[in-house]
């Protein structure tokens, strides 16, 4: 599907999930969810580890409504924050960077009409998208050289664990910035920046197939709101 169609139903679904008034609603919009992550062939497992952070805060916010204004309540608000990071998350599974930033320029380049740096600002979301996964893998290669040199990341009492992964703090931070020196010059190299309409080797097109996925799509988001 085009990039700016998965990015304005990614948007219609978020909007749809603080509407939404019960649990029958939060229920079909988790099967929803599930469906297309079934369809995309997008694996649970990844969903649910990309989403680890988010369990902190929506037992948070469970804990803190549902004493507040009951269980249900917390259910309702827990589940609305965790649906909304696994749809990101499956989203960004289903599309490469590549294709979001063609999408998020497209969609903003209205604003480029006004003098704002749209290209630049999209370009720069594109590389955060690209260092998560980037970062992941220098954290674990910092690791593994510090396990092997004996740091207690698994032993020992909290104090010596909360300094052995303290350590890991400077190295994660030489080899990103590192690496970010080598993509500032291979950008330079490659003259980026130099034409003020630059073409692209994959000209995508708004078709016949994205129009009816997108009506299906923000009917069906409506369809969740009106659930009781």
């Amino acid at each position: 599907l085009d990039g700016r169609v998965k990015i304005a139903l990614l948007l219609a679904y978020s909007v749809a999930l603080f509407f939404v008034r019960g649990p029958a609603g939060l229920a079909a919009a988790a099967l929803l969810l599930t469906a297309v992550g079934a369809w995309g062939r997008v694996r649970a497992a990844t969903v649910l580890r990309g989403a680890a952070p988010a369990y902190v805060i929506a037992g948070f916010l469970l804990v803190y409504n549902a004493a507040a204004a009951g269980w249900m309540a917390g259910v309702l608000v827990a589940g609305r924050v965790l649906l909304l990071v696994y749809s990101s998350i499956v989203m960004v599974a289903l599309s490469t960077a590549t294709e979001l930033t063609w999408a998020i320029q497209r969609l903003l380049a209205p604003l480029g009409k006004l003098g704002l740096p749209v290209r630049d600002a999209a370009c720069a979301l594109s590389i955060a998208l690209r260092f998560i996964p980037v970062t992941a893998q220098e954290l674990a290669a910092v690791r593994a050289a510090q396990t092997s040199r004996g740091a207690a990341f698994e032993r020992g009492g909290a104090g010596e664990r909360a300094r052995a992964w303290a350590g890991l703090m400077v190295p994660l931070f030489v080899g990103l910035f590192r690496r970010a020196d080598r993509l500032a010059a291979a950008m330079d190299s490659r003259c980026f920046g130099a034409s003020a309409a630059p073409t692209t080797l994959d000209e995508r097109r708004f078709r016949l197939r994205d129009g009816a996925v997108l009506l299906a799509g923000l009917a069906l988001c409506v369809g969740l709101v009106l659930l009781p």
